[in-house]
């Protein structure tokens, strides 16, 4: 599986808080059958602000850890951006794997003016990942499918998949895979949260079928690392 949301640099955000903790998550990802993992530690003004030096400090900490032990991974970095006008300043700041790719998060309960946003950024030659799509609220099934047509990607949380974000985010999710919508499944693990990307894939197995499956779990995201 390739995991494009994560909190696994430690230090940086409220994912894990130390190095061993970084580990522990790491080991996790790969008994769930991760092969590769972006690490997308928060940047949200006035909450996450970690400069882009400490981040790759740590991140370069983490690989050194990861090879020290001889885990089976590979590492990227990458940033989950929480959406206010600063981010145009530094936007190459939060590029996913060098890549003009950005995971993009909104407020789950006011429109910010999402189409704005998004034909802003992709003007500008970004591609856009709504992370955890299923969470915004103000967003309806025919934004969905307008914000497709414009070559928006969407990533759903693997918790909604196995029902521990509620049964109307975990429907919402199936009606969106069902319908073509979504491109990615990822853990958005924490160091304080269960990984069910393993589950997860099961049940878009078990309902989907594998071809879908493997799309949303690895074969969508392999552009990403490349």
């Amino acid at each position: 599986m390739i995991d494009i949301h994560s909190h696994v640099i430690f230090g940086v955000d409220d994912g894990a808080k130390n190095l061993e903790q970084s580990i522990n998550i790491i080991k996790e990802e790969i008994d769930n059958g991760v092969t590769d993992l972006i690490c997308t530690p928060h940047y949200r003004l006035g909450m996450f602000n970690s400069s882009i030096e400490d981040i790759n400090e740590n991140f370069n900490l983490l690989k050194e850890e990861v090879k020290k032990q001889n885990l089976n991974i590979n590492l990227y970095l990458g940033r989950e951006v929480y959406f206010d006008k600063s981010i145009y300043k530094n936007l190459d700041c939060f590029k996913t794997n060098n890549n003009d790719v950005i995971l993009l998060e909104f407020s789950y309960h006011e429109d910010p003016d999402v189409d704005e946003i998004l034909y802003n950024l992709t003007r500008l030659g970004y591609i856009v990942i709504i992370a955890h799509v299923e969470r915004y609220s103000y967003l309806k099934l025919d934004d969905y499918k307008r914000l497709k047509d414009k070559n928006i990607y969407f990533q759903v949380n693997a918790s909604t998949i196995v029902g521990k974000s509620g049964f109307k985010n975990k429907r919402l999710a199936f009606k969106l895979i069902k319908d073509g919508l979504i491109d990615f499944i990822s853990s958005d693990i924490h160091y304080s949260r269960n990984n069910f990307l393993k589950q997860s894939y099961d049940v878009i197995y078990k309902k989907f079928g594998k071809e879908i499956a493997n799309k949303l779990f690895k074969t969508n995201a392999e552009f990403l690392i490349k």
